[in-house]
């Protein structure tokens, strides 16, 4: 087994997650980060939450990340998922992830420059 690539920081906020993904990461990376993302959203039961993304520190992702991550926003489309923000700089890692996540396409999802807007965004949803 290879060692995972990539770090993921979790933290709740209310009903907000927010996801802090930094690095590069490979299969056993994302494998690893929808574990504990999951671990987070189950315990919010029934109750209804908010994502906050931070891709403002990452490098990319092998393409098998790629399909896993879009494997995980499957998974979140059914869940109790409100609305999720996203913040990323790189118009390249944006543009990869429009392609290699199409599962994005259902949700209230949106992108920012920083995290002070997505919040705020986040806040209005409901």
């Amino acid at each position: 087994m290879n060692i995972p690539h990539g770090e993921c920081f979790i933290s709740v906020d209310e009903d907000i997650i927010c996801i802090k993904s930094v690095g590069a990461f490979n299969l056993e990376g994302i494998i690893k980060a929808n574990q504990d993302v999951e671990v987070v959203v189950r315990s919010f039961g029934q109750k209804r939450f908010k994502l906050l993304i931070d891709y403002s520190e990452i490098e990319g992702a092998t393409p098998e990340a790629y399909d896993k991550l879009n494997e995980c926003n499957i998974w979140l489309n059914s869940q109790n998922m409100i609305a999720k923000a996203v913040v990323i700089h790189s118009a390249v890692n944006l543009t990869l992830l429009g392609i290699r996540a199409p599962a994005r396409n259902l949700q209230n999802d949106k992108n920012f420059e920083n995290k002070v807007t997505a919040m705020e965004w986040l806040k209005l949803q409901s």
